[in-house]
C-alpha cells in the first residue's frame, strides 16, 4: 500500500486538533445550552446598559452645558434681572445635573453670586461644599474666595493661613492673594511680613494695575506716621 493511502487513513482515524476543538465546543455547548444562553442574555442586556448609560450621561453633560453658556452670557451683562437668571441657571445645574462635568464650575459661579448679593455664611458652605471633580485650579480659587470672606468677616488668622497655603502650593500667582494677604498681616499687626508680601508683590507682578497701590502700602509701612 503507498504511502499516500496510509497517510489519508491515518488522517481519517485521527482528526487535527481544530477539529477535535471544534467537537469538544460543539458538544459542551449542547450540554450547558441554559447557562450558555443565560449568559448571553446577560452579556446583551449589559452591553444594551453600558450603551444606555453613555447615551444618558453625554445627554445630561449637553443639556447642563448649555446652561452653563446661557449663565455666562447672562453674568456679562449689568441688569439685576440677568444677574438673577444666571443665579437660576447655575442653581439649576447644581441641583438637576449633578456629577456632570460642569457642576464645579457651576458650583464655583453661584457661590460668587451669593458673595456678591451679600450672603458671606452661604458663599463660604458653596465654596467649601464644591470639592468633586474640581481642578486644582479651581479648588485653589475657591480657596481664594473662602480666605476673602474670612478677611470680611475679621479672621485674619483664617485668612492668612489659606493664603500662605497657596503662597506654598504656587499652583497660581495672583494679584488678589498678595493683596488680600498683605493687608490680613497689617491688620493682624505683622508690618514685617506685610511689607515682605508686597515686594514679592512688585517683584513677581511687575505690570499689575495695583503695582502703584503696593507700593504706596510699602511707603506707609516703612514710614509710619507718628501720631
Amino acid at each position: 500500500m503507498s504511502k499516500g493511502k496510509i497517510s489519508v487513513r491515518r488522517e481519517l482515524r485521527e482528526p487535527d486538533a481544530f477539529v477535535k476543538t471544534t467537537y469538544t465546543v460543539l458538544d459542551y455547548c449542547k450540554k450547558h445550552l441554559k447557562v450558555i444562553s443565560i449568559t448571553a442574555v446577560i452579556a446583551v442586556i449589559a452591553g444594551a446598559t453600558a450603551i444606555g448609560s453613555f447615551w444618558y450621561s453625554s445627554d445630561r453633560n449637553h443639556k447642563a452645558q448649555l446652561l452653563l453658556n446661557q449663565a455666562l452670557t447672562a453674568l456679562q451683562n449689568q441688569p439685576a434681572e440677568n444677574q438673577a437668571e444666571a443665579s437660576q441657571q447655575l442653581s439649576t445645574i447644581i441641583t438637576t445635573y449633578k456629577s456632570t462635568s460642569v457642576e464645579p464650575v457651576a458650583g464655583y459661579l453661584y457661590a460668587n453670586q451669593q458673595y456678591r448679593a451679600g450672603a458671606l455664611p452661604e458663599a463660604a458652605d458653596l465654596y467649601q461644599s464644591n470639592d468633586k471633580n474640581v481642578t486644582r485650579q479651581l479648588k485653589d480659587l475657591e480657596q481664594l474666595g473662602i480666605a476673602t470672606i474670612s478677611f470680611q468677616q475679621n479672621n485674619f488668622d483664617r485668612t492668612i493661613s489659606i493664603l500662605e497655603q497657596l503662597q506654598t502650593g504656587r499652583s497660581f500667582i495672583n494679584e488678589d492673594l498678595y493683596i488680600l494677604l498683605g493687608l490680613s498681616y497689617e491688620k493682624s499687626k505683622q508690618p514685617e511680613k506685610a511689607i515682605a508680601t508686597y515686594e514679592n508683590m512688585i517683584q513677581l507682578l511687575q505690570n499689575s494695575v495695583f503695582k502703584p497701590w503696593a507700593e504706596e502700602r510699602l511707603l506707609n509701612l516703612r514710614n509710619p506716621v507718628k501720631s
